[in-house]
């Protein structure tokens, strides 16, 4: 298992346009240095009204398949 934290800032208005269908997955750089590209239905219940924001962790298997993902702060 791998686990690798980043930081999101994402605006409301930029969350929207993401999920009128012009955007399907997220891609974050990780503080290890890696770039990812994660599906945008699994930050949902991260959302607020403010957009996305927060540092995550995200947990990966021997084949680099997201096994879970959480908001740190």
């Amino acid at each position: 298992m791998q686990r690798l934290r980043f930081r999101l800032a994402i605006s409301q208005a930029q969350l929207l346009r993401y999920y009128q269908g012009r955007v399907a997955a997220l891609s974050v750089n990780t503080e290890q240095g890696l770039r990812l590209q994660v599906p945008l239905h699994h930050f949902r219940g991260f959302v607020g009204h403010n957009g996305l924001n927060g540092y995550f962790e995200i947990e990966l298997d021997g084949q680099n398949k997201l096994q879970q993902l959480s908001r740190l702060s």
